[in-house]
């Protein structure tokens, strides 16, 4: 993981993704990139999921509009000065789910106001991606051990050695969605590249561990988005892809998932990597390869 590679996570999104895990969609090494078609008691309950979770859609609708945007600071990441109008209200409370009556209620309240006060508000927002095509996260699981391949590597931040997976950054220019002959996303293509440069690993079953088309937002103050990938019985590279000037990985093999799990509780994985590693535990489980 570089300098560019994600490293902050919002606690919020990962309990989130972690209960959505079992929605998972598969993804074939073998063949390009397609969602499966959900049996009708699955998609049932996605959809009861979707339900509680998003009452009002995933992409709820609101009144705060940018207004300016202001690069203070341009690096490996950039620091933007995001200005925002906000508009001036009270806060609804309302039981967990919404009942079809309170949203409306909401929907009215919030629409029929054309005179509502707005307030401005700055923020300083982080790009880890320089507006490139977000990030991806990688666990990769050997179904013979039943063990995992992790890193250990140096994380500037905490300027601690740590655990974690294989990730990175998606670049559009870098990470081409024709790959081997056939289409792929290029999400799907960056974690193939950061898993043969990071875990000196390639092929195996793939899994994206979050809704097909889904990235989750690293952070409440973070531009980046993160898709995070399960692979399955991956095969050891003997000549991989470089790592970047400034990686020092140690690649670890024979991790158990019991072990990952305490890791995780002893705070020897940073957010996005225990984040990651939740969602993959619980698609290993849903797939039997774990009780």
């Amino acid at each position: 993981m570089n300098h560019r590679t994600a490293t902050a996570s919002s606690f919020s999104f990962a309990i989130l993704a972690y209960f959505l895990a079992p929605f998972a969609s598969r993804i074939d090494a073998t063949l390009p990139s397609q969602p499966p078609q959900p049996s009708s008691s699955s998609a049932s309950a996605s959809a009861s999921a979707s339900a509680a979770f998003y009452p009002r859609g995933r992409d709820r609708p609101h009144d705060y509009t940018i207004l300016n945007e202001e690069v203070r600071y341009s690096g490996w990441r950039k620091v933007i000065r995001r200005t925002v109008s906000s508009p001036i209200h009270h806060h609804h409370h309302h039981d967990h789910p919404v009942t079809d009556t309170a949203t409306s209620n909401l929907n009215e309240e919030t629409n029929g106001n054309d005179n509502q006060q707005t307030k401005t508000i700055e923020f300083d927002i982080i790009d880890q991606a320089h507006h490139t095509g977000g990030a991806v996260i990688i666990f990769a699981w050997n179904s013979t051990s039943k063990t995992a391949t992790i890193l250990r590597e140096y994380m500037p931040g905490p300027h601690r050695v740590l655990s974690g997976l294989a990730a990175g950054i998606v670049e559009h220019d870098k990470h081409s969605s024709v790959e081997g002959g056939k289409e792929e996303s290029v999400d799907l293509v960056a974690a193939r590249y950061e898993l043969e440069e990071e875990c000196h690993l390639a092929g195996g079953t793939w899994y994206r561990l979050t809704e097909e088309g889904v990235s989750v937002p690293m952070d409440k103050y973070v531009v980046t988005e993160i898709t995070p990938y399960l692979v399955i019985d991956a095969h050891h590279v003997p000549n991989p892809r470089p790592l970047d000037d400034e990686e020092d990985i140690e690649i670890v093999t024979g991790v158990s998932a019991e072990e990952i799990l305490q890791m995780i509780r002893e705070g020897d994985f940073n957010l996005v990597g225990g984040w990651g590693a939740l969602l993959a535990v619980e698609k290993l489980r849903e797939l039997g390869e774990i009780i």
